[in-house]
Parts: structure tokens; sequence; C-alpha cells
């Protein structure tokens, strides 16, 4: 029998702010080992002939829930129920030795509208307008050391990784940082938009690890 991968324990320090129009979200994640990991940096674009895999604009989901509370950062979306997906979008990922730390900006234009990479934006009256409670900033990764774990780096981008698993949504893990909000608001889409985010509840942190939601100021 083979040994367990060694645990990591990542610590994620997020601290927001407003500038104009636009929520900025600067971070920064230490990873205070054992164990390597793959931290979730980018969402890809596969080329519809080629499949070639590369960087897309897009980072950042953002999804009503948990509560009155909107998620946001890079993380697998929600599948949608409306249909049948053959390949998830697994997005792209850093690399993360243990004693090492990166850093990462997030920037999303407010009011905040849901957003995924399984569906695109409605005509406004398809939106409804709701108030949250707090923001909850997530960025997913995964453990080096898990069985069958494949890295692959991009061609014109070998900082970024594709990971495959022998689970890949699975497997997969989370970190998240709530912070409090007064006066944001939220377009909340009215279609099978879905809202269970994948691995909520392997969410909880790896052996070891402190735990991973962690509450900030208020920042809004």
């Amino acid at each position: 029998m083979s040994a367990p991968p060694p645990p990591v324990d990542l610590r994620l320090d997020c601290r927001p702010g407003k500038e104009g129009h636009t929520l900025a979200f600067p971070y920064t994640i230490q990873n205070r080992g054992p164990g390597d990991a793959y931290v979730m940096d980018r969402l890809p674009n596969v080329h519809p002939s080629t499949g070639a895999v590369t960087p897309g604009p897009q980072a950042a989901l953002v999804v009503q829930g948990p509560g009155d509370d909107v998620t946001v950062g890079v993380f697998i979306a929600p599948m949608p129920t409306d249909r049948r997906v053959a390949v998830p979008v697994i997005p792209l990922a850093r690399y993360l030795p243990a004693g090492g730390a990166l850093e990462g900006r997030l920037e999303i234009p407010v009011p905040l509208a849901e957003t995924s990479p399984y569906f695109g934006d409605l005509p406004l009256r398809q939106y409804e307008m709701v108030e949250i409670t707090g923001l909850v900033f997530c960025v997913g990764y995964w453990a080096a050391g898990i069985s069958g774990l494949a890295a692959l780096p991009l061609e014109d981008a070998p900082e970024l990784f594709t990971v495959v698993t022998r689970n890949t949504v699975g497997s997969a893990r989370q970190l998240a940082q709530r912070f409090p909000t007064r006066l944001l608001q939220l377009f909340r889409r009215t279609d099978e938009f879905p809202r269970g985010i994948s691995g909520e509840s392997g969410a909880r942190p790896a052996s070891g690890e402190a735990a991973a939601m962690r509450a900030g100021p208020t920042a809004f």
C-alpha cells in the first residue's frame, strides 16, 4: 500500500477594496507545507478546432450563495443542470511549492452580476436586483500529491498548468475568506443558473490546515 500524500497547509490573505466602479481583490496564498499544491488562477480558452488551451480573459466567477452572500473568485464553476456537459471547464493553475507563496489580483466591475463560463450574459430584464450581506472570496486548489494527478504546462504560458486527476472536480479544495458588506447589490440571473459550488462540501481544510474560511473586516 502506497503512503498517503503529504498534506498541504495553505493560508489565504485577501485585502479587498473598491476602486471607482471596480471591486479589487489583491491576495496572497502561503503554503506552509509539507506538500505542494496547484492553485487555480485563470479560466481557459479552448480552440474549437485544434483543442489548444490558452489563458482566457475571464478570471473571476460570481455566484450567489451561500445564503445572502455572494461567492467570487477562481474555482470550478457549478455544472449546468439544463444540459449535459461533456468536458467541464477546469481553471488553469499555478504551482505553489511547500514554503512558497504566490500573489494574485482579481478585479470585478460593479454592479455585480452572476457569471459562469457555461452561460452568456442575459438581457437586462432577465436579471433581478437583490441585496447581499457579504462577499466570500474563494480560490480553488489541488494537493499536488494526490493519486493520479498530472499537471501539463501551457506551451505559451509555462507558468500555468492544466491539471487532471482521477476525479478533477471532486479532488479540488477551496480556500475562502468572507467580508461583510452593507451597500452592495447583485444582478441575480432568473434562468436555470446553477449555484451549488463544486467541492463546497470538500472545502474543509486538509489534515493539519487552519480553517479554510476566515472572516475579514468590512470592506465595502
